[in-house]
């Protein structure tokens, strides 16, 4: 994935508003993929902000996560990440069978907000799926799910994802 550029706000010791931060942001696999889901490409993810709630807007520090990557935001707090879905090869998605209907089924504690930025992309449940296009917005409720890309070009994602409560 090319480098996400991220500009953050903040506010200078007089309290005026500043830029503090102008970076790019890497992909968190250094193009290798996220272990276990290689079947379908190699996912790429930017993270960008991590945050406990309510948000603490004071200081201008850096808020993404230190150390290795993890797929759900820590309890009580919500991620900001950027997602590229590489085409998958031929034959990967088989709708219409449950968990076997692709080998990239999982299931987070999370509410996650996403918004289909480029492209178009499967979202697969364990009963159906339905083709999420640019614009497109899903909100994601901790629920066994998959994602298929079967145009043949990247899909770019944004994901807002709040940790939740485990469902029982």
């Amino acid at each position: 994935m090319k480098p996400v550029r991220r500009v953050v706000t903040g506010r200078d010791p007089q309290g005026r508003s500043v830029f503090f931060m102008d970076s790019e942001i890497t992909d968190v696999f250094g193009g290798g993929g996220m272990d276990g889901f290689h079947d379908q490409g190699s996912l790429a993810l930017a993270e960008l902000w991590t945050s406990a709630l309510p948000a603490d807007n004071s200081g201008n520090q850096d808020q993404r996560r230190p150390g290795p990557f993890a797929l759900e935001p820590n309890p009580g707090q919500l991620m900001f990440r950027i997602a590229e879905f590489p085409p998958e090869p031929a034959g990967i998605a088989q709708p219409g069978k449950g968990l076997e209907s692709h080998p990239g089924f999982h299931i987070t504690d999370t509410t996650d907000f996403i918004i289909v930025l480029e492209g178009e992309v499967y979202s697969m449940m364990e009963t159906g799926e339905t083709l999420l296009k640019a614009g497109d917005v899903l909100i994601q409720r901790g629920t066994n799910h998959a994602w298929s890309n079967r145009s043949g070009k990247v899909c770019k994602i944004a994901a807002v994802m709040l940790n939740a409560k485990p469902l029982k």
